[in-house]
């Protein structure tokens, strides 16, 4: 049985009798593998490794070694790459003039598709359990139109296996280039991986500067800097995440600055998907896939997430923008909807987390190492955006209370275009918000109570700002006629906003005052369509209104005086409670009962 060194000096000597360059350069076997190295220092700017296009494998390669004389190869793209490996390597073997290169082609892969049951194991709950599954059913759907494709007489069918597909797959994964960097343009057909022997034997390092070097007889590397004697003549892959190096090349690197969770997005169910997706679209978001890296988050994750926390309100008025021809400002609605956003972005990322088994027993091999490596890795990246994402609530929640005490909003303009309005939600949590955490707990603030310089930024959001039935005990009259009174959660919101609204001395008098204009859809009388749409809400609301009233001002006629309760009041009020509606998390405010905090957010 040949040696691995003999394969490699006929594949170096096939290379060198088909033309290619490599006098600066050793090809060798290392405790990793094979590897490149130096003969003697390489010059920056130096070409080291040239090899002729005669020996670059293509689509058009590929379907001359796989026709006959009756059928063509009806393959594009990998599933061509694949057909090809399989037949040089099972079926032509010595006999073929690519017999060298095949030969030294690993038969082994650390990819996930090669572990064992224990070493996936170590995947369960990372994106890269299911990118592991789906790639095993692209694969199966690949290989059965291979063998639709080639025909039995190319290929038998005991060699053309699933088995024997997933190896070459790996492969291409692991080794093909994109055809435009030989021929300068994309295949138009999907063939866009070619093979190139001996530039593919180099391993990946991050930041390496090398450059391609084309023309029409060959291909090959320039030294983007100084490469010393004897040192491993490396390749760059490209800006590459320990998740795509585990999956296509079978290694990840610790520390990779490029690391990054994958969270996929799915709004499907939403009843007003149809219309959020338009906004994203109008938005210049069109991917529900986002890589969430140890650095921040990406560009397009949190403006996604504040289409998809949009209530009804939101979503129509935006869209009455739109039709005005204005681009949707989504960094612009506000912290209700910035609230949400975070909290909904914890709350998956959390489910995330929570989904991670704990390791009980690695596995004692390479692949065992390198699944804990990227676990490890996504680990931290979950635990750093969530504290940098409760920081950033805190800062908002705090934002939110000094809006309050300093009388000013935050709110969109098809909702209030009155009182003091901030521009942005990001100029308060760099000064004025941030500013006053560090002021609450330092020492010079003697005259504050020892209470309320120790309350949360959440506690004290939910005491003080937040609407809830527990600041009915702020209104004594209204909370002993309630009490008196079996009454549903929501119609009691509902009232205690028409309250505030006649009582100057309650607190969030001001901020109820500035939704004096605001009309919930169902109110738009002027669009036929969108008084069609809430016809029935508008019944309901009118049949729960008449219910109450007569009836609670005869009996409580101080509280709830007629002029200030009539249906017409009652239906803003009701859309009002409709609309800004805000859960904040038990985890926010330590609530005992672990349930989350309901009420209304009308800054």
């Amino acid at each position: 049985m040949e040696s691995n060194k003999q394969r490699l000096d006929r594949f170096v000597a096939w290379l060198v009798d088909n033309g290619a360059e490599m006098s600066r350069i050793i090809v060798r076997e290392t405790e990793h593998g094979n590897g490149v190295y130096a003969r003697d220092e390489i010059g920056e700017g130096t070409q080291y490794a040239q090899i002729p296009m005669r020996l670059v494998v293509n689509a058009r390669v590929c379907r001359e070694a796989l026709r006959t004389d009756t059928q063509e190869v009806e393959l594009t793209g990998r599933p061509l790459l694949c057909a090809f490996l399989i037949q040089q390597r099972f079926v032509t073997s010595e006999s073929s003039f690519w017999h060298p290169y095949i030969s030294i082609l690993p038969h082994e892969f650390h990819t996930p598709l090669f572990f064992t049951s224990q070493e996936l194991d170590l995947l369960r709950g990372t994106p890269m359990e299911h990118a592991v599954e789906d790639r095993r059913q692209l694969l199966r759907k690949e290989h059965a139109a291979t063998l639709r494709g080639v025909s039995d007489v190319v290929i038998p069918r005991s060699e053309l296996t699933f088995e024997n597909y997933v190896w070459a797959a790996a492969v291409v994964s692991s080794r093909a280039f994109t055809e435009s960097l030989v021929s300068g343009t994309a295949g138009s057909d999907g063939e866009t991986s070619v093979l190139l022997p001996l530039l593919d034997m180099m391993n990946h390092r991050p930041l390496t500067r090398v450059s391609w070097i084309t023309n029409d007889a060959t291909i090959g590397f320039q030294a983007g800097a100084v490469i010393e004697a004897q040192s491993e003549v490396v390749n760059n892959y490209g800006a590459k995440s320990n998740e795509e190096l585990l999956l296509g090349y079978g290694f990840c690197i610790p520390g990779n600055p490029l690391s990054c969770y994958h969270i996929k997005l799915n709004y499907s169910r939403d009843p007003q998907a149809a219309d959020k997706q338009v906004i994203l679209e109008q938005a210049h978001i069109a991917s529900c896939d986002h890589y969430i890296r140890a650095d921040g988050l990406p560009r397009d994750l949190l403006p996604m997430l504040r289409v998809m926390v949009m209530t009804e309100t939101d979503v129509y008025y935006v869209k009455q923008a739109m039709a005005r021809g204005e681009e949707p400002k989504l960094g612009q609605l506000g912290l209700r909807i910035e609230l949400r956003a975070r909290f909904l972005l914890v709350f998956l990322l959390r489910k995330k987390l929570d989904a991670l088994p704990q390791i009980e027993c690695v596995p004692s091999t390479e692949n065992g190492r390198q699944a804990v490596l990227y676990r490890k890795e996504i680990e931290s990246i979950l635990r750093s955006t969530l504290s940098d994402l409760d920081k950033s609530e805190s800062r908002l929640l705090a934002c939110a209370s000094k809006l309050f005490a300093d009388d000013l909003h935050s709110l969109p303009r098809y909702v209030c275009d009155n009182g003091q309005q901030v521009e942005t939600i990001d100029e308060q949590l760099n000064t004025s918000a941030e500013d006053r955490l560090v002021a609450e707990s330092s020492d010079d603030q003697q005259s504050r109570s020892k209470k309320s310089r120790t309350v949360l930024p959440a506690q004290q959001f939910v005491d003080d700002v937040l609407v809830t039935e527990e600041l009915f005990a702020h209104d004594a009259d209204f909370l002993a006629a309630v009490e008196q009174v079996d009454i549903d959660e929501d119609v009691l919101l509902v009232l205690f906003i028409l309250r505030i609204r006649m009582c100057s001395a309650l607190p969030w008098h001001t901020a109820v005052q500035r939704l004096e204009s605001f009309k919930h859809p169902m109110l738009v009388y002027d669009d036929p369509d969108t008084a069609e749409a809430y016809g029935e809400m508008m019944m309901e609301m009118g049949e729960v209104h008449d219910s109450l009233f007569p009836l609670l001002t005869e009996h409580f006629p101080d509280v709830f005086p007629p002029e200030n309760f009539t249906t017409e009041l009652f239906l803003w009020a009701a859309g009002v409670t409709e609309s800004f509606r805000l859960e904040v998390p038990a985890r926010c405010v330590d609530a005992a009962d672990g349930c989350d905090v309901e009420g209304l957010l009308l800054l």
